[in-house]
C-alpha cells in the first residue's frame, strides 16, 4: 500500500511540475484548477493500478508458496508409513541407496540392521488384530529414539525394520544395535490394562565396497534368520560372505 501511494505522489508531482513548465513558456492556457484535477486523477489512476499489481505478484508468491508446501507434503506422504509414521519401504530404500553411494564414493564405513518383532502374531491372537499396529507404532518410537542424528530406521515390510548407520564399522554397528533390542525390551506397552513386553531380533551387517543393494540386503537378512534361529531376542552380525554370531 505505501509503495502505491508513493507512486501516486510521484505521478501528482511529475504532473504538476509539466504543467508549471507548460505555463511558464506560454505553451498552456488550462487553469490551475484544471492542472490540479487531472493531476490528482492520474495519481489515483497509478496508484490503483500499482496496488493490483502488487496484490497479483503476492498472490502469486503465496500460491508458489503454497504449490511447494502441497508438492513437499506429498512428497512426505509418498516415503512415511501410515501405521508408524516412519518411513516406508520405498523411504528407506532411497535413503540406502545414497548412504551406500556415499559410503562407496568416500570409501566410508556404513553398516545396516535390520530387526523383526518377535511373536507379533502370537501377541495379535491373544490382544486381537487391532494390537498389531499400536505394537508396530511403540517399537518404531522406541527405535527412532535410541537412533544417533545420522542414522535411519524405516518400515521395510510386516514387522521388519531396516536401520541406517552411516560412518559406522560392524563393531560399532552392532553395539548400536544391542542398544536398540535392549531398549525395546525395556520398553512397556499397556494393553488391555496389562503391561505386554515386546522384543525384536535384529541382524547386523557392514556394506562391502562394490556390493549392490540386493547383496547388501540378503546379508543383512541371512543375519536376522541367524537371530531368530538363536532363540530370538538376540542381535546377530555378519562380516562379508560368511555369516557369523558375535
Amino acid at each position: 500500500m505505501r509503495a502505491a501511494l508513493a507512486v501516486a505522489a510521484v505521478a501528482f508531482l511529475l504532473e504538476l511540475l509539466i504543467y508549471s513548465g507548460l505555463r511558464a513558456y506560454a505553451a498552456s492556457e488550462e487553469p490551475m484548477l484544471t492542472a490540479l484535477l487531472n493531476a490528482a486523477l492520474l495519481a489515483v489512476l497509478l496508484a490503483v493500478l500499482s496496488y493490483w499489481l502488487v496484490l497479483k505478484s503476492l498472490g502469486r508468491g503465496e500460491g508458489a508458496r503454497a504449490m511447494d508446501r502441497s508438492s513437499t507434503e506429498t512428497t512426505q506422504f509418498a516415503i512415511t508409513d501410515p501405521v508408524t509414521r516412519i518411513m516406508n519401504r520405498r523411504g528407506i530404500t532411497v535413503s540406502l541407496l545414497d548412504a551406500m553411494a556415499q559410503a562407496e564414493r568416500y570409501n566410508a564405513p556404513l553398516s545396516i540392521a535390520m530387526g523383526d518383532i518377535d511373536y507379533l502374531k502370537r501377541i495379535n491372537e491373544t490382544h486381537g488384530h487391532g494390537t498389531g499396529d499400536r505394537i508396530l507404532g511403540h517399537v518404531a518410537s522406541v527405535l527412532s529414539e535410541t537412533l544417533r542424528m545420522p542414522d535411519k530406521v524405516g518400515r521395510y515390510g510386516g514387522e521388519e525394520f531396516l536401520m541406517i548407520f552411516p560412518h559406522t564399522a560392524l563393531a560399532q554397528g552392532r553395539k548400536i544395535a544391542e542398544r536398540m533390542r535392549s531398549a525395546v525390551q525395556k520398553s512397556k506397552l499397556d494393553i488391555d490394562r496389562n503391561k505386554v513386553q515386546v522384543t525384536i531380533s535384529i541382524g547386523v551387517t557392514q556394506f562391502q565396497k562394490g556390493e549392490d543393494l540386493e547383496q547388501l540386503l540378503s546379508r543383512v537378512d541371512r543375519a536376522l534368520i541367524q537371530a531368530k534361529s538363536g532363540g530370538r531376542n538376540l542381535v546377530a552380525a555378519q562380516k562379508g560372505a560368511r555369516p557369523g554370531r558375535e
